[in-house]
């Protein structure tokens, strides 16, 4: 293989890379294509961002994050009792 077309190929898988975890981790947007935060204060030129939920939820338990974000009635002890299981 040439090294030339190696290393394109490289940067190519690299870049992608790069693009899919800025996506995932530093967007404003849940795995749904909603927003994470549901509200925004500028203070002396600083944004501040605040949500209910914790930004990563939706990844780490998906089925969960839409069962709650969607009914908004799940109490703190329901969640826990859920736990992720269904």
């Amino acid at each position: 293989m040439d090294s030339k077309e190696y290393i394109e190929r490289f940067k190519k898988y690299e870049a992608e890379y790069t693009r899919r975890l800025k996506a995932k981790y530093f967007s404003d947007k849940d795995i749904y294509g909603g927003d994470i935060f549901d509200q925004k204060i500028t203070i002396d030129s600083h944004t501040i961002k605040a949500s209910r939920w914790p930004a990563t939820k939706s990844y780490a338990d998906p089925a969960s994050f839409e069962d709650q974000s969607n009914d908004g009635s799940a109490s703190a002890g329901e969640a826990a009792a859920n736990n992720g299981k269904h």
